[in-house]
């Protein structure tokens, strides 16, 4: 049975969402391997995944906002083929230098075709109802993705070596291009172009360095150590830029993010829980793939099948049991018993992981409930945060969202790195250090639960404030 328009567009949109979340997960497993061929240090390892994920969170709102301005399906394509082309180079990477330049282009590429997918998505399924499943959809295929990432980066590694793991995306790619044209055109918002028809490049540029400045200043810690005086200093001068950030959005023409947008209950409390609950996911799905490898000694592929259970909790839990709980229950609820699964999975995990003696009694347990948590979680906070946002500004919050997910990523396994660098500096074992990793990691998603309990609206707010 031939595809519906609809669910052609619905299936080549989620593809690239697929893929942008596979190429974050895939460079995972065979992070030794990176390491052992080029040369990588163990602070600077992280840059495989972190140049990649910065990329994406610096250049997120610029690409949601180009999206919005020069047409959706136009932005989205230029996506695409930066992202295939970087693609290819970065298998043929013969040095750090030019794997982590490589990532850092494929991350450009995902934050051009990212936000302009989503709100293609948006305008396909205009209804309610509609749109609410094919959310699911989406979120769903963005689990897969990721899901497919660990399997395939370990028997990709096995098998044919680690360059593969970026070559796998150019077919993708090429295909996502010749059926394009299925697309809506997603013309240029007149409104958005009224406001100014300039994009806010200064603001992109000062989100990008603040992120990589904080991201750096605790990957350098592995040289200096976190208490050492330069690395206070580049926190400070990664939140003076972010600071400057949000000066320069109150007084720009056109800002890539509106501040009155951002003020919503709804839109600011969503961005902010997905902040604080990325900074876990990266440094969980890193660590234990360390120390299935490191201290296991577990293959490639083995790892990425051991990390496969709560890969497939996170996908069953946002692609149906959110949705349904979301429907029954609203989002608030949904978020704050989502990530109260996901603390105490983090928890388990991380007291677990200091005395690693089997994959089955120290990982399992506490990654598939971590996973159930944040897969539950997840699909809440996306519709709490385009929730009473104008269509017009639908790119704009798609980007939000991601920029947050991928800033708190970036900095949460910076972060972790950092914490388990100065255990093993200490006189810890590795064991050790993975594990107060994970807890740190666990402190800061309940920093964002008492963010969500406190900002978030429940269902008669936010009905009040529509009325």
């Amino acid at each position: 049975m031939l595809l519906s328009h609809r669910q052609l567009c619905l299936v080549l949109l989620c593809t690239t969402q697929f893929v942008a979340l596979l190429d974050f997960s895939i460079t995972m497993i065979p992070l030794p391997q990176i390491q052992h061929s080029l040369g990588f240090t163990p602070g600077g390892l992280q840059w495989v995944i972190n140049a990649y994920g910065v990329a994406i969170a610096g250049f997120l709102l610029l690409g949601g906002r180009a999206a919005d301005m020069f047409g959706r399906r136009r932005v989205f394509l230029m996506g695409v083929v930066l992202f295939t082309a970087a693609s290819l180079l970065g298998g043929f990477a013969h040095s750090p230098a030019m794997l982590v330049a490589t990532r850092a282009l494929q991350g450009f590429g995902a934050a051009m075709f990212s936000p302009a997918a989503f709100s293609l998505l948006l305008a396909v399924f205009p209804e309610p109802s509609r749109r609410n499943r094919a959310l699911g959809a989406w979120t769903a295929v963005a689990a897969s993705g990721f899901v497919a990432g660990l399997i395939l980066g370990g028997f990709i590694t096995d098998m044919l070596g680690w360059r593969w793991v970026l070559w796998i995306n150019v077919p993708v790619g090429l295909l996502v291009l010749a059926l394009s044209p299925a697309l809506p055109l997603g013309r240029p918002d007149a409104d958005t172009a009224a406001a100014g028809g300039t994009l806010d490049v200064w603001g992109a540029l000062l989100v990008a360095s603040g992120a990589a400045t904080l991201v750096f200043a605790f990957a350098n810690s592995e040289h200096v150590g976190l208490a050492h005086p330069l690395t206070f200093a580049l926190v400070a001068l990664a939140l003076a830029l972010l600071a400057l950030f949000v000066w320069v959005e109150g007084r720009v023409a056109a800002p890539l993010m509106p501040l009155a947008v951002f003020r919503r209950r709804s839109t600011g409390g969503a961005n902010i829980v997905s902040l604080l609950a990325n900074t876990a996911l990266g440094p969980t799905f890193v660590v234990v793939a360390l120390a299935m490898q490191e201290v296991l000694a577990f293959s490639a592929t083995r790892t990425g099948l051991g990390l496969l259970p709560m890969a497939i909790a996170f996908t069953l839990a946002s692609a149906w049991a959110g949705p349904a709980l979301i429907a029954r229950c609203g989002t608030k609820p949904v978020i704050v018993g989502g990530m109260l699964l996901f603390i105490c999975g983090l928890a388990m995990l991380g007291m677990s992981l200091a005395m690693l003696a089997t994959w089955g009694v120290s990982i399992l347990p506490g990654t598939v409930l971590a996973g159930i948590g944040y897969g539950l979680a997840f699909p809440a906070w996306t519709v709490a945060g385009i929730d009473g946002v104008p269509e017009a500004d639908h790119g704009l919050a798609g980007g939000m969202l991601t920029t947050t997910q991928e800033v708190g990523s970036a900095v949460g396994l910076a972060v972790g790195v950092a914490v388990s660098i100065a255990v093993l500096a200490g006189g810890g074992t590795a064991a050790q250090g993975y594990s107060a990793a994970i807890l740190v990691s666990a402190c800061l998603v309940a920093a964002g639960l008492a963010c969500a309990i406190a900002i978030l609206p429940g269902k008669a707010a936010r009905q009040e404030a529509a009325a």
